[in-house]
């Protein structure tokens, strides 16, 4: 059971990283400075996770944290205003 919310949590993480990444190249680019700051120290905290499950050799979070990745940059793209 542990080990399904290790791999539920880290496509969450992945999924979070990739909205938070959207999020902050927007900031960025409509120049909200202390926003993109905030935001990008949320995608070096989420970024550190991905770096925990390749350390431990863990490769169905890998996967499920690159499957998150995937699925929220497509959809943050498809449905952005």
């Amino acid at each position: 059971m542990s080990e399904l919310i290790l791999i539920l949590a880290s496509f969450a993480c992945g999924f979070t990283y990739e909205v938070v990444w959207t999020a902050c190249v927007h900031s960025v680019r409509n120049r909200r400075a202390l926003r993109a700051a905030n935001l990008s120290l949320l995608i070096y905290v989420l970024a550190l996770a991905s770096t925990v499950f390749i350390v431990e050799k863990n490769v169905l979070a890998v996967v499920a944290f690159g499957t998150g990745n995937w699925l929220g940059t497509y959809l943050t793209v498809r449905y952005h205003k």
